[in-house]
C-alpha cells in the first residue's frame, strides 16, 4: 500500500510530534560533533521504521558513546539515511548540560556543520 498501514501512519506521526518536542526543548543544550559509530535500521513488525544512530562524542574531557532514534515514513527511506551515514563521518549533536548522557541528534543541525 502506498500510503502504508494506519499502525505506521499513526507511529510515525506520534514519534514525529514527539521528536518536535524534544527538539523544542533541547534548542538551549550545547552543541558538539560527534563521531558516527554506526547505525542499525529498525523494522518493527507494526509501526514506522527508524535509524538507530550510534556516535561517540567528547564532553568536559570524558569520551562518551550515545545513540538517538529518527523515525521515518518508509523503510525505504530509513535504509538509505542509514547507508547514508558512513563511520566516522562527523556530526553534530545536541548534548544536555546536566546529564551529558542524553543527547539528541537533529538534520537540521547538520547544516552549519558541512
Amino acid at each position: 500500500m502506498f500510503f502504508g498501514s494506519l499502525d505506521e501512519v499513526l507511529t510515525y506521526l506520534f514519534k514525529s510530534t514527539l521528536r518536535g518536542y524534544r527538539h523544542y526543548k533541547s534548542s538551549s543544550w550545547e552543541r558538539t560533533t560527534a563521531q558516527v559509530t554506526g547505525q542499525i535500521v529498525l523494522l518493527p513488525i507494526w509501526g514506522c521504521a527508524s535509524v538507530k544512530l550510534h556516535y561517540k562524542f567528547d564532553f568536559d574531557g570524558h569520551s562518551i558513546k550515545s545513540w538517538d532514534l529518527i523515525p521515518f515514513r518508509f523503510r525505504s527511506d530509513a535504509k538509505s539515511y542509514a547507508e547514508s551515514s558512513p563511520h566516522n563521518l562527523p556530526r553534530t549533536i545536541r548534548v544536555n548540560p546536566k546529564d551529558p548522557q542524553e543527547t539528541l541528534f537533529f538534520e537540521f543541525d547538520q547544516q552549519g556543520s558541512k
